[in-house]
């Protein structure tokens, strides 16, 4: 039985090998092909409750399997009388409600099995909200009511919409290759490589394992996309050096949570939400990688500031493990190839799925030369199989999001909810991008990273526009709180997998997370204001402004902590906030003079503290 579903598991990741080399099908005819495959495995590898068991597949399994099957083989049957109708035009037949009411089923099921509970309670939520919004009060009122065949046609039927819309589109087209791309490189040893690169250029300082854990989960994130896997992955390795070497559990679990918690952040992976920005605003993909490296790269400057003003106040040592001499890391360098390779023809002009197809090819030859597991027949195998489990999470989550993307869209909620954002505001961008920050925290507690910043985007980048500010940095914004909310109670997911594996109470590892983040949680408010941080504007403006926002939330990740080179009081991090906040301001030259000062407090409160280590102590003679 295992050999059978890993087969169809190969089977569709095989598939999407195939259509990223020789291109796409007809839009309907692809998402319904890729659904065909993709559905029946949430059913096969995700049981139904935490008591079914999970050593076999039961009979409700396999009826979900054959229900998953018919609607999307009755597609692929009439796809071209399907593709002629008119949307809103043609009579919706019996066969299109029954088929269209068991595909909204099963993938409904299929989400709550792959995703979670709370994703499926919300999906149904905005079904339920368009089909009474009629009725409801204020702005929540809808025009127009639906009947139920015409809300079939809706969810099955329309091209842009629903569960065949353009966010399955995304997932097809796109996202499966990237998911296997991803996978073969870590399985080529592509992961362990940047493991032991981060060791060797981290391990040797104070705090060497929280450093390496910052590092090392800034590179892995350039390929992994997610934020859980990879704090399993790294976190393996660097949360029992950290509990070695002094620091407390929930500190150790949360410095890896916050650290893998900007993987999605990173190019020019970054989960699923690079290509659906791509799709959303009409920016190319390579310029969305582009614009998000910086604001990327602040992020873990604030994380590693944190860690290492952590490092300092509790007298942290070094990590005691094997550092990887120079030699050796060089005779594996060759396994950057599939990297480089990925970024060459992204720049080139290539599409992503192209790109990220010749990348995995070529991380299968070079691990053959440099990787510690060649890539055998049997670990291509394994390989796909891994993926496409978590490609089966992303296709059910973007199918069940064209759902509520349909809802929103029918009713006008989302141009409702912009406008009254922008009446609460009162007109004035900060107190905006403070009201949707709320929201999307408060959607991403209980929902996936993909589908919060889908709603939070749709009901609060209109708002954004209308403030003046770009698209992509809007969009950007949303996206960034999205990530963020993985690691901030109650539901902090990334979190509570590091407080998992060191052994430490979830709530606190997450509050933990919470503060070690703060200072990366304002570089979407820097962006906005200065976009130069998104690669718009000359050079030496960019450089400028980077260097002064890096000073700016070191600093304020000092004030977090409580402590720089020495202990620091009330108002000095009161003052170290206000100044610092100041630096990453949206004028120019207040952040320069700013960052200045900030230095200078820096200099000052080092040379303090190297004075006091050398003062002798006196000891008192006896009486």
């Amino acid at each position: 039985m295992g050999w059978a579903v890993g087969g169809w598991a190969a089977a569709a990741a095989l598939f999407h090998i195939w259509t990223a080399y020789a291109g796409v099908w007809e839009p309907r005819e692809m998402r319904a092909t890729h659904l065909l495959f993709l559905l029946p495995l949430a059913f096969l590898l995700f049981p139904a409750t935490g008591r079914s068991p999970t050593d076999r597949v039961t009979r409700w399994d396999w009826a979900g399997v054959a229900l998953s099957i018919v609607p999307c083989a009755y597609v692929l049957a009439n796809v071209h009388a399907l593709t002629e109708r008119w949307e809103g035009v043609h009579p919706v037949t019996l066969s299109h409600v029954l088929m269209g009411t068991l595909m909204v089923a099963m993938v409904l099921e299929a989400s709550r099995r792959a995703v979670g509970f709370w994703f499926f309670v919300t999906t149904l939520a905005f079904i339920a909200f368009l089909v009474a919004a009629p009725w409801l009060p204020g702005f929540l009122k809808s025009p127009r009511a639906y009947s139920y065949p015409r809300l079939i046609e809706m969810f099955f039927l329309y091209a842009d919409e629903g569960v065949l819309g353009s966010l399955t589109g995304i997932s097809s087209n796109i996202l499966m290759i990237f998911i296997l791309f991803a996978s073969f490189m870590l399985h080529s040893g592509v992961g362990q490589f940047f493991m032991d690169i981060s060791v060797a250029l981290a391990g040797r300082f104070r705090g060497g394992p929280a450093k390496v854990a910052v590092l090392s989960s800034g590179l892995y994130g350039t390929i992994s996309g997610s934020s859980v896997a990879d704090c399993y992955a790294t976190g393996s390795f660097t949360i029992p050096l950290m509990k070695r070497i002094g620091y407390k559990p929930e500190i150790a679990g949360a410095i890896e949570a916050c650290a893998s918690c900007g993987g999605p952040l990173m190019p020019p992976i970054m989960g699923a939400g690079a290509f659906i920005m791509a799709e959303l605003t009409g920016v190319p993909y390579s310029k969305i990688i582009v614009a998000a490296a910086l604001p990327a790269v602040l992020y873990y400057v604030g994380i590693m500031a944190t860690v290492h003003w952590e490092a300092i106040k509790q007298r942290i040592g070094t990590m005691t493990a094997e550092v990887p001499s120079l030699t050796t890391l060089l005779r594996r360098a060759l396994l950057f190839t599939p990297f480089v390779i990925v970024v060459y023809f992204l720049e080139v002009g290539y599409s992503p799925s192209k790109a990220a197809l010749y990348s995995l090819l070529s991380a299968v030859v070079v691990s053959w030369f440099a990787g510690e597991q060649p890539m055998t027949p049997r670990r291509i195998f394994d390989t796909m199989v891994e993926a496409m489990r978590s490609g089966v999470i992303v296709a059910t989550v973007l199918a069940a999001s064209g759902l509520i993307v349909a809802s929103m869209s029918r009713t006008g909620f989302a141009l409702a909810f912009s406008s009254t954002i922008i009446n609460l505001s009162g007109g004035h961008l900060i107190i905006a991008l403070v009201l949707i920050f709320a929201v999307v925290s408060v959607l991403g507690t209980g929902i996936p990273t993909t589908p919060s910043y889908i709603l939070a985007v749709t009901v609060g980048g209109a708002a954004l526009q209308r403030l003046g500010v770009d698209v992509l940095a809007a969009h950007l914004f949303v996206f960034y709180y999205a990530v963020l909310a993985d690691v901030t109670p109650p539901v902090a997911v990334t979190a509570f997998a590091g407080a998992q594996m060191a052994g430490s109470d979830p709530m606190r590892t997450g509050w933990q997370a919470s503060r070690i983040a703060i200072s990366g949680f304002l570089a979407p408010f820097l962006f906005v204001y200065q976009p130069a941080l998104l690669m718009e504007g000359s050079l030496p403006e960019i450089v400028m402004l980077f260097a002064s926002a890096v000073v700016g939330i070191s600093a304020l990740s000092a004030a977090a902590a409580g402590y720089m080179f020495r202990k620091l009081g009330w108002p000095q991090r009161a003052l170290l906030i206000a100044v610092s906040l100041a630096a990453i301001g949206p004028h120019p030259a207040v952040s320069v003079v700013t960052s200045l000062a900030l230095v200078a407090f820096g200099a000052w409160d080092w040379s303090r503290a190297r004075r006091e280590a050398a003062r002798p102590v006196r000891v008192a003679a006896a009486g």
